[in-house]
């Protein structure tokens, strides 16, 4: 008797890749202008991100500020930018997936050319890309022993949106903003109702030039909601989020009456969201047949689901490494840019830990009036409550700064780290997803055998060894336990064609 399997096809949305790629981008000054450039805040806005066959393309452009000295001493600021385009390559990408583009600047480096000053920023992208798949898979069929299971399935959408505010606040006088720098960080996401409520905090810092030409920053920790609509949105489904400013201007209006100013912030927020759905498919994980041989093909199906989101509040602190020696004669005025960067790792003992740096430049000024900066550095580690089998990806932000030099000419730095921790646990579930018709069994043709199982199997493997069903089974050994036991003997009754004919 031949076999029949029966299929089913069942077709999700998953992460095909998530690609990372690095381009490096320039941008020339007029050399002649600047003496030194003290800082420099580099901002990657991506504007579109494409799939092709075999490759995602994507472009933006880069927004420098930079802040520099120029020959008579006096600090200035320059804007700049420069637009990009890159790609990153993949074999199973193609023109029907979508793909995102979060991009970061790093390794900022400033050199001169003649009569030009050119800044270097290498441009990192990590660019997940979201597919179909389709599963097939084994549900039945004629002549066939199956053993039925669930698959569990992680489906993934991803959405996006944007948010405008503005904030205002009052600070002491200030005579001009030179630059500011804005990160931010979610501390809440829930996602239901039609729609993901997204809730953080922005740090904001602002380097700004006195009425006695001397420099100074303030900081602002600035919270914020949105609310991107997303008509999958229910059921409370676990969602990360990722959120970055995409443009921030600053106006100040000053009364030098009180010896005050008035800072109205306007930022636009990007929000990058994805939800993982769990689905349970049911499916075939074993399959035999009672008069042939059935070689099986299995597939696996899975994925990776946000299982946790853990903040917390850490105080960073110690002797600070300074990129730079700078001289004795130097005061510190400000430190500007504050960022963080953070990772999370498995230590030798399998505990997790989060290690990362502390940065920010650190301005300073001689008796002169001469300016110098240096990149201040501070490492850290504290650990982080996670699962054996779970992995952690972390992000935070840095407030709070505070730096003082010390007689030695050692640099003590402190601060307070804002980190938000995520927790994902990779899950796969294999399935038979074909079945052959392989050579006949010889057919036994005694009324009663005797079997002599080993200890530990379970049901679905004795019948699969007797190549009878479990329901068979059961009714000739209705005394027989499961795991089999050392000794146990297992009786097994046939029908023959020839007694019936009798």
């Amino acid at each position: 008797m031949s076999i029949k399997p029966h299929y089913e096809t069942y077709r999700y949305t998953s992460e095909i890749a998530r690609l990372k790629a690095q381009s490096i981008v320039e941008c020339r000054l007029p050399g002649s202008e600047i003496t030194s450039v003290l800082a420099v805040q580099a901002n990657a806005v991506p504007s579109e991100c494409a799939c092709a066959d075999g490759e995602v393309r994507y472009n933006g452009k880069l927004v420098l500020s930079v802040l520099y000295e120029d020959a008579d001493r006096k600090v200035c600021r320059a804007e700049r930018g420069a637009e990009f385009f890159h790609k990153a390559e993949h074999s199973e990408i193609t023109p029907a997936c979508y793909a995102r583009a979060i991009l970061k600047t790093e390794n900022i480096t400033v050199r001169r050319e003649g009569s030009g000053l050119y800044i270097s920023v290498v441009v990192g992208a990590e660019l997940p890309v979201y597919g179909q798949r389709k599963m097939e898979y084994l549900v039945g069929g004629e002549n066939l022993v199956v053993q039925k299971d669930v698959a569990k399935v992680v489906k993934l959408l991803s959405v996006a949106g944007e948010s405008e505010r503005e904030d205002e606040f009052e600070t002491d006088y200030v005579g001009d903003i030179l630059l500011h720098s804005e990160n931010a960080v979610v501390v809440r996401a829930v996602a239901d109702a039609g729609q993901i409520e997204i809730e953080g905090e922005m740090n904001l810092n602002i380097c700004v030039l006195k009425s006695d030409e001397s420099l100074c920053a303030y900081e602002r920790l600035v919270p914020f909601k949105m609310q991107v609509p997303c008509e999958d949105a229910f059921g409370d489904l676990p969602v990360s989020v990722n959120v970055r400013v995409k443009s921030a201007y600053l106006t100040a209006g000053t009364d030098e009456e009180k010896g005050k100013s008035k800072i109205v912030l306007s930022t636009v927020l990007s929000a990058e969201c994805t939800l993982y759905q769990k689905d349970e498919v049911p499916v075939v994980s074993d399959a035999y047949s009672p008069t042939c041989e059935t070689p099986l093909k299995k597939g696996n199906v899975g994925g990776r689901c946000l299982t946790n989101v853990q903040k917390c509040v850490e105080r960073v602190g110690g002797t600070a490494i300074l990129s730079e020696e700078i001289e004795d004669g130097y005061a510190l005025q400000a430190a500007v840019l504050p960022r963080v960067e953070i990772s999370c790792r498995k230590n030798e003992r399998g505990e997790t830990e989060a290690e990362g740096i502390a940065q920010a430049e650190v301005l300073f000024r001689s008796a002169d009036g001469t300016h110098k900066k240096a990149t201040l550095s501070l490492p850290f580690a504290f650990p982080v409550n996670a699962g054996e089998d779970e992995k952690v990806e972390g992000d935070g932000l840095l407030y709070g700064l505070n730096v003082r030099r010390k007689k030695s000419g050692e640099v003590e730095a402190e601060g307070s780290l804002k980190a938000v921790f995520r927790h994902y646990k990779e899950g796969q579930s294999a399935y038979v997803c074909e079945v052959e018709e392989g050579e006949a069994v010889e057919e036994n043709r005694s009324g009663i055998s005797i079997f002599l199982p080993r200890a530990g199997e379970d049901l679905w493997q004795v019948a699969k060894r007797l190549r009878c069903t479990p329901e068979e089974l059961t009714r000739s050994n209705p005394d027989l336990k499961f795991p089999i036991e050392n000794g146990e003997r297992i009786l097994v009754y046939r029908r023959l064609a020839e007694n019936l004919e009798k």
